[in-house]
């Protein structure tokens, strides 16, 4: 699942993949706005046939936490 997020996140960032990693936080390494953000759950959303609620995400701040969460709701 990890190699399917990482994929969905270069399409809204501007890092090489290698710079993607359980650890990486969005706000703080990734720079992402709320718009990107938004967007890039949306599309999560769509891939992995889940609804991510918009109170759990006060909750993910790494890639980890949003594998986690995609696990338990999965």
């Amino acid at each position: 699942m990890f190699d399917q997020v990482r994929e969905i996140m270069l399409n809204y960032v501007d890092v090489r993949e290698d710079e993607i990693t359980p650890e990486t936080r969005f706000l703080a390494d990734l720079q992402m706005n709320s718009l990107d953000i938004m967007t890039m759950v949306g599309e999560m959303e769509d891939t992995f046939g889940v609804t991510i609620e918009t109170e759990d995400l006060n909750d993910i701040f790494t890639v980890q936490d949003l594998l986690d969460y995609l696990a338990e709701i999965m």
